[in-house]
């Protein structure tokens, strides 16, 4: 498998940097962070990512607006969003506007890393 490129999207510096060692340390992939729309924005700009693995409050303020740009800025790249069990209209909001998946909180590391495992394994080669 080739190596992934990773954007998490998440408002919290430890979450961000938790979710990136889990992953950096488990499979080949580049992880990049952010904690605000801007900066996400101009990641995605630049790189092309393979997921973008957001927190729903973040990707669905302004009426899902972040989904939408990202969408538009980057159509194949695929949206993962993590979020509490009782975000669950929210989540299904955020699937039928182009959200490929979800993973619900708390996360436990081994859960995370094998669903990210099954969306890299998703992806085009």
């Amino acid at each position: 498998m080739s190596r992934k490129l990773i954007l998490i999207l998440d408002p919290d510096r430890d979450t961000n940097e938790l979710f990136a060692r889990a992953l950096e340390t488990y499979r080949d992939c580049k992880c990049y962070t952010s904690m605000n729309e801007q900066e996400a924005l101009d990641l995605v700009k630049e790189i092309v990512f393979d997921i973008v693995l957001s927190d729903m409050a973040m990707l669905m303020a302004g009426d899902y607006g972040l989904l939408r740009k990202f969408k538009q800025i980057a159509p194949n790249t695929m949206i993962v969003v993590h979020a509490f069990l009782h975000q669950k209209q929210m989540i299904s909001r955020a699937l039928s506007l182009g959200v490929y998946d979800y993973i619900i909180k708390p996360i436990k590391v081994e859960v995370f890393r094998k669903k990210v495992d099954e969306f890299c394994l998703s992806l085009p080669a």
